[in-house]
């Protein structure tokens, strides 16, 4: 696969707007939307929209899947996108900090599906909001049915940190007042905020987003450990309308759940929307399962955004143990072992990758300047 910078309209800094999009028109788009993606696991497919006859990832919505690393939040968006690719629609595919494994994909899919894939990779936050607040003209290209971001929330906490360090800060002295806190508390849902208008502006063009987000755990005011999504609440929530979990259990075996669908939370847990699976060398394997020990108080709802005013109680020394980043990516132990298992086969997949193919493409570096101007003008980032 090699398309030019040219054709993409990287080199060019003449950029198109992104145009809102009326309700009629985002209502005639749903009336003409292609089929559902197929997730692969038929259960799955079912569990997220039981009213169509042929289920997956809906088109015209932004859908999430997080979970703690190396749970299989990229091989299910692997599975998914290779199944968009057999169906003859372009897939984009953005990493912000995990590579796209190519020999993974390849072995998912055939040689001239692997050419309509477009591989973008945003190393910083300025190159994501870029490419997605300020897009290039022809992004999405034509005949795109699927965006993956792998993952959407990985550049955030570099950027903000989080309220206990703010509130340790001011503590110290290093914040000056209340006003000053509320200002750098606001700055993440800000941003997260405009990246979730115009994520969801995107799927207006009869395409699916799906976001991967990571997870933090969280100890403090928490009756255990609870694993929390990063990008959480305010915009973000209403813009997700589907949100799947995956977790693992047995060492082979994962779970994803789904937890919001149709833009509603689901508030009872039942066994259809829990679909239990492996991962294998060709794409992921449906498995039987009698029940599974996920403790549904390991996951917690969504943060909300905060108050107008926050607590300016002088905080406690802050514990490493208050909120813990996720230490891996996908690339844990059991995911390097199933590439691995791929990589013994890799002069058979080889042949499929020619040179150039699924070669990462990244933003001008004229382009990231015009965007971290703006973050930094409207004190996004300092």
């Amino acid at each position: 696969m090699s398309i030019n910078n040219d054709l993409l309209g990287l080199d060019s800094q003449d950029t198109l707007p992104v145009i809102s999009i009326s309700a009629s028109q985002s209502l005639n788009a749903s009336a003409t939307a292609a089929p559902p993606i197929s997730t692969g696991l038929t259960r799955l497919d079912e569990a997220l929209d039981d009213s169509l006859e042929r289920g997956g990832i809906l088109r015209g919505q932004v859908t999430e899947v997080f979970g703690p690393p190396g749970a299989g939040k990229t091989s299910l968006a692997l599975n998914i996108a290779s199944n968009s690719l057999r169906e003859g629609g372009k897939v984009v595919w953005i990493d912000t900090g995990s590579p796209l494994p190519p020999h993974r994909l390849a072995s998912l899919t055939t040689d001239e599906n692997l050419g309509n894939v477009i591989y973008f990779r945003a190393p910083t936050l300025p190159h994501l909001l870029a490419l997605i607040l300020r897009p290039p003209k022809v992004f999405p290209p034509e005949e795109t049915s699927l965006i993956v971001i792998d993952s959407v929330s990985s550049h955030f906490p570099a950027y903000f940190p989080n309220a206990a360090e703010l509130k340790e800060q001011l503590a110290k002295g290093k914040i000056s007042d209340k006003q000053q806190l509320q200002w750098l508390l606001n700055r993440k849902w800000n941003v997260a905020s405009d990246l979730a208008t115009h994520l969801s502006r995107l799927t207006a063009r009869n395409l699916a987003v799906l976001a991967i987000n990571q997870t933090h755990t969280k100890i403090k005011n928490q009756p255990r450990a609870t694993l929390h999504p990063i990008l959480s609440g305010g915009a973000w929530e209403s813009s997700v309308q589907t949100r799947l979990v995956v977790y693992r259990d047995l060492p082979d075996t994962r779970f994803v759940e789904v937890v919001k669908r149709g833009g509603r939370t689901v508030t009872v847990r039942v066994p259809e929307l829990i679909v239990s699976f492996l991962i294998e060398d060709d794409g992921l394997k449906e498995v039987k399962s009698d029940g599974d020990s996920y403790d549904p108080r390991v996951f917690a709802e969504p943060e909300t955004q905060p108050e107008t005013q926050p607590d300016n109680t002088p905080s406690r020394k802050r514990k490493a143990e208050d909120e813990i980043a996720d230490s891996q990516d996908e690339d844990s132990e059991a995911e390097i072992q199933w590439e691995e298992s791929l990589l013994e086969a890799e002069g058979e997949q080889s042949q499929k990758l020619k040179p150039g193919m699924l070669k990462p493409r990244m933003l001008p570096p004229n382009h990231e300047y015009e965007i971290i101007l703006h973050l930094v003008s409207n004190g996004f980032v300092s």
